[in-house]
């Protein structure tokens, strides 16, 4: 299934709604799936485990799971569909839940989930807050008013935190608190990353300043995230030139410049094995977007 045969609107990311499931067969589908149980209970077979899941429960089904429902007692969900790209636009060709948590909370992925996944597994919302994040998520989707996109994404991240807190503090016996802060080096690059990314040898002044070998901070880099730091730089880096292409008249090569390549054609090359297109190929279908929009 995909999710635009639910929502009204084509090229929809998003799709919320509660409702009231009878039992169904196994099935799969071809994005995300938020699911929190708000009434009743039921067998769920997933990913080829049954479970019974009651009130209070939520789980996110990846792409792909062959999941059903059975013997279905007044069982009330809310169910909130989605692709990777509503989180962030970067994450579009993501097909699967880790993918897309160890792009977008590289920070924490590698620690948090190295022996334990989120996708296929059942959650409880011990103190009815994904609930209230959920219900925001109601209103945010129905109202669609200015800015409803922004609190929606917000909103669907901070959902994905408690997620993995709970994955981090029951599942592995850690304390989340330490995630993120136990190397304070790799949380540093990272910063001066975003904040220098647009400057030459970014990488190698960094580690010039703080009397690092390059070769040390990128093999940390990789241990604590799962891509280089220049993979990273790259993403940083094609991410702002997509904002750069649309809406104003640099050339290529401009923006090449503006973002960090001394090169366009590097940049180029770079931007198309990034997202699968040329830079002039993403401005003229981003441009087509927004005349129509």
């Amino acid at each position: 299934m995909e999710l635009d045969q639910l929502s009204e609107e084509k090229n929809d990311q998003v799709y919320i709604m509660p409702f009231q499931q009878s039992d169904i067969e196994l099935h799969d589908h071809n994005f995300l799936e938020l699911a929190y149980v708000t009434g009743g209970n039921a067998i769920q077979n997933l990913a080829g485990k049954k479970e019974r899941v009651k009130e209070g429960d939520y789980f996110i089904i990846d792409y792909g799971a062959v999941h059903s429902y059975q013997e279905c007692k007044n069982f009330t969900l809310i169910n909130c569909l989605f692709l990777p790209e509503a989180i962030d636009d970067v994450l579009e060709g993501c097909h699967s839940l880790e993918e897309m948590l160890r792009i977008c909370m590289i920070r924490y992925y590698r620690k948090a989930f190295e022996q334990e996944k989120t996708a296929n597994r059942i959650f409880h919302d011990k103190d009815g807050r994904v609930f209230k994040l959920l219900s925001v998520l109601q209103l945010e989707f129905s109202r669609k008013e200015f800015g409803w996109k922004e609190i929606f994404r917000s909103r669907l991240k901070e959902i994905l935190i408690l997620m993995m807190r709970s994955t981090i503090s029951e599942h592995m016996g850690l304390d989340y608190k330490k995630i993120g802060n136990e190397d304070e080096m790799i949380s540093d690059l990272i910063r001066y990353l975003h904040k220098n990314g647009n400057e030459r040898a970014v990488l190698t002044h960094y580690c010039q300043t703080h009397h690092y070998s390059l070769s040390y901070v990128s093999r940390r880099f990789r241990q604590e995230t799962g891509m280089t730091a220049l993979q990273y730089l790259h993403k940083i880096r094609i991410d702002q030139s997509c904002a750069l292409l649309v809406g104003n008249r640099l050339s290529i090569a401009e923006i090449a410049q503006a973002v960090g390549y001394e090169d366009a054609k590097y940049f180029s090359e770079i931007f198309k094995r990034m997202l699968g297109m040329t830079p002039g190929a993403y401005r003229r279908m981003a441009t087509k977007q927004l005349t129509f929009a």
